[in-house]
């Protein structure tokens, strides 16, 4: 195994615990490459070898990076890499969050329909029940890792001719603010952690079962417009949401 030279050495000198040293290493080997995304990491035995230090000492600092999400186990296989994380933190699109993080972004449109008679999103969304959406269905990739599953539905009034544009590489924010004068405000966002089912695992090519983030709500304009409700299945070993939560004072 590559140690990659002097600074991926314990060194027995330093009054800095071994596992903290040994953590240090391994984050300093993913961040140059050494070890890739999904890659499986040698073992405690190995390690313990390869750096002269106790396999007790060698669990306690892969437990803390599995704790931080830099690593995952896998029952009688071994510990792996896991997949760089992408934050959402703010109201960009999922497009300018990747771009804004040097990730590159791409996106398959799985479904552009026009629906209509949605009882409960016509109701979310103040609409009549005949009101007519557009139905956008749409896989999102992660530099072609597939990272989100999400859902729009946008009355058809706010956006006539919304199917003239390519979803699968144009911005959704980006096509209603130049096109339609549609400048987004806010989102009331419902949040649930789920663990995939067998559905997921396919459409997200995981081979196995992996924790999701179910993101759903409305989106309103400037102007205070419902504008659309979308519901989104978010890979969270690949995504990260942060959200800033304030106490206002109400009364005394």
């Amino acid at each position: 195994m590559r140690n990659g030279g002097d600074s991926l050495k314990i060194d027995k000198s330093n009054p800095l615990p071994y596992y903290i040293q040994l953590k240090t290493i391994i984050e300093k080997q993913i961040e140059e490459g050494i070890f890739q995304p999904n890659q499986m990491i040698p073992s405690e035995r190995q390690l313990s070898e390869t750096y002269g230090i106790s396999r007790m000492t060698t669990r306690q600092a892969i437990n803390e990076l599995v704790k931080e999400g830099k690593l995952y186990r896998e029952k009688g296989r071994g510990t792996f890499v896991s997949s760089p994380r992408f934050l959402q933190e703010n109201m960009m699109s999922f497009t300018e969050t990747l771009k804004a993080q040097g990730y590159t972004p791409t996106t398959k449109v799985l479904e552009f329909s026009v629906v209509r008679n949605l009882k409960n999103i016509s109701k979310m969304l103040d609409e009549k029940e005949e009101q007519t959406f557009y139905k956008i269905k749409r896989l999102r990739f992660a530099d072609s890792i597939p990272a989100a599953l999400e859902t729009v539905y946008i009355p058809t009034k706010y956006c006539e001719g919304l199917d003239q544009y390519d979803l699968g590489t144009l911005s959704l924010y980006k096509i209603l603010k130049e096109n339609y004068n549609h400048n987004i405000e806010s989102t009331f966002l419902t949040i649930e952690a789920l663990i995939s089912d067998k559905m997921m695992m396919k459409i997200f090519e995981s081979g196995k079962a992996i924790p999701l983030l179910k993101i759903e709500g409305v989106t309103r304009t400037e102007e205070d417009i419902k504008l659309f409700y979308e519901t989104s299945y978010y890979r969270s070993d690949v995504y990260t949401y942060q959200v800033n939560i304030y106490r206002r004072m109400m009364g005394r």
